[in-house]
């Protein structure tokens, strides 16, 4: 199973162009479920769904950007609007969650995006203890992915509080201890704008919670959709994850545990 993470960058710069890189990234790493951010019109989503060939999709009627596809079925999602907001934004955040059937075992995904200054770090902190409680309250005792655009590096308080009080497994980094994996590259020119500017840093997810279960095959979790195209236009300011799972393996062992204890 391959679950893929990307901020897209809206139908931002040469948009068009950049979205047949980013369908050619679809079709070469056959991603299983896809977690998208910054997608807020209605009729491309029709049009990434239709040129993905994914055939499950959760788009929220929330301004919320983001969305799921899903080779699975969903069994339900929710669409959470945070009462935490940034006081230099003018919109809100969102979590989305999707219910999904795996192999005749419940996934439970999670899609967001926090907000993005870099010294809004308090408010990550309260986003993240909203996100949570969400999971909380739809996923208690459930194998659990969390993704997205968190804007944030490891080292920050909302990030420490995912892995410690969240618990939950930053499967980049334990996949690649001495990879920094730069999702934000100042070498994309997509990426200048901001004021300041944003150093390089790695600020894109994939988190699982329940990792002996279903994804005890954590495989590899590895960058793409992260260089240029051969006419110099890149796919998106970020790069995009790709995180790899053996999960027929992990299921038959989950089964055969199962079987050994009831013996």
């Amino acid at each position: 199973m391959k679950i893929l993470s990307l901020n897209t960058w809206q139908e931002c710069g040469p948009w068009r162009e950049r979205w047949e890189l980013i369908f050619q990234g679809l079709e070469e790493c056959g991603p299983d479920i896809v977690a998208f951010q910054e997608i807020f019109n209605p009729d491309w989503v029709r049009e990434i769904q239709k040129r993905s060939g994914i055939p499950y999709l959760v788009f929220p009627p929330e301004h919320s950007g983001l969305m799921v596809l899903s080779r699975f079925p969903v069994n339900r999602w929710m669409c959470l609007t945070m009462k935490t907001q940034s006081p230099t934004e003018n919109y809100f955040r969102y979590a989305l969650f999707a219910d999904l059937d795996i192999l005749g075992t419940r996934l439970a995904i999670f899609n967001t995006h926090l907000s993005w200054k870099l010294n809004e770090s308090l408010i990550r902190v309260d986003q993240v203890e909203e996100l949570l409680g969400f999971i909380d309250a739809h996923a208690s005792g459930v194998e659990t992915a969390v993704m997205g655009d968190f804007n944030a590096t490891a080292d920050t308080p909302e990030i420490r509080k995912m892995t410690r009080e969240g618990n939950f497994i930053d499967t980049y980094a334990f996949s690649n201890p001495q990879d920094p994996g730069i999702t934000w590259n100042n070498r994309n020119p997509y990426t200048a704008g901001p004021n300041p500017p944003m150093p390089d840093r790695r600020i894109d997810y994939i988190f699982i919670r329940n990792r002996f279960r279903l994804l005890a095959g954590l495989e590899s979790v590895r960058l793409v959709l992260n260089r240029p195209g051969k006419s110099g236009i890149w796919p998106s300011d970020h790069a995009a994850l790709l995180a790899t799972f053996h999960t027929q393996g992990s299921v038959l062992k989950e089964k055969d545990r199962r079987r050994s204890r009831a013996a």
